[in-house]
């Protein structure tokens, strides 16, 4: 009998998350018509080649529009998005945003697309085994934010996980980024689970915690996505396999990815906390965040 591990990346996340995978699928085929194909080619393969990753189908180059972001604003916008985003300065920011204008968002949300679904790609295949991952043609749209949240909104109903783990790969991911929105807010769901302050502080050193083994695999998974993603260390595997199910893995998978959503608020420098002090938070029934 053939080991749940070994079905593939791409095949394991039709298993485990096939709404989530087709949302996924949306923002691959994303791209937003703000964007030309030299614009769209240059932060694929930016993103992606800097981590030494494949990158996402490029579009066929076209004319230069004479009016075009200068490439330069574009590459060094989305490489240093890759590569740590809370190092983007506000030199770089204002560049961006001055270069595009009411398309700062949705050429931001090209850029995540760009950076994250090949890490996905290849930490899937590193834990399931090599898989031939298809996309689908591309395709011009004006609804980049809507696209985005149908992600969101697949990924959140996803619910193999126990709320603390989910809560504390968020954290994670959060501080990693230094989102300090993220970083400011907790999960009630969490606190009821027996989350406290103290659990939520390891995560900053979580190989030397009282953790359990089950939520160290998950944030050293988490960690890989964010930092070593073509580098996924034997251990690690080893450890989610040993300790997660395989639905689980997927899901720490695509929460690190739905949560690196942050990188576009960081970016944009658009992170600021909504009130001083912890702000508690709800998912509902539909995935949708609310604060009680």
């Amino acid at each position: 009998m053939s080991s749940p591990w070994s079905v593939g990346g791409a095949a394991a996340l039709q298993e485990h998350a096939p709404t989530a995978g087709a949302a996924l699928g949306g923002l691959v085929a994303l791209w937003p018509a703000a964007l030309s194909e030299i614009q769209l080619a240059t932060i694929r393969m930016v993103t992606a080649e800097g981590l030494g990753l494949s990158p996402l189908r490029k579009p066929p180059t076209g004319p230069r529009r004479t009016a075009e972001v200068p490439q330069a604003i574009v590459m060094a916008f989305a490489e240093q998005f890759a590569a740590d985003v809370s190092e983007i300065g506000d030199d770089l920011r204002a560049a961006w945003l001055e270069a595009m204008g009411k398309d700062a968002f949705d050429g931001a949300l090209a850029v995540y697309v760009a950076d994250f679904v090949p890490r996905v790609r290849v930490v899937l295949d590193g834990l399931f085994g090599h898989d031939e991952w298809f996309d689908t043609t591309l395709v011009r749209s004006d609804h980049a934010r809507l696209l985005m949240d149908e992600f969101i909104h697949e990924v959140s109903l996803l619910d193999h996980l126990d709320p603390v783990t989910t809560e504390l790969v968020r954290l994670r991911g959060a501080r990693q980024h230094q989102c300090r929105i993220c970083m400011a807010r907790r999960s009630l769901a969490a606190v009821r689970e027996g989350a406290d302050a103290s659990m939520f502080q390891q995560v900053d050193d979580y190989r030397h915690s009282t953790l359990t083994e089950a939520h160290q695999a998950a944030l050293a998974l988490t960690d890989a996505l964010i930092w070593t993603p073509a580098n996924l260390r034997a251990r690690d595997v080893e450890a989610v396999r040993t300790n997660l199910e395989p639905a689980e893995a997927v899901e720490v998978v695509l929460d690190v990815m739905r949560n690196a959503t942050n990188k576009i608020a960081v970016a944009l420098g658009a992170d600021a906390p909504e009130q001083a002090g912890v702000q508690l938070f709800e998912v509902d029934e539909a995935g949708r965040l609310y604060f009680p």
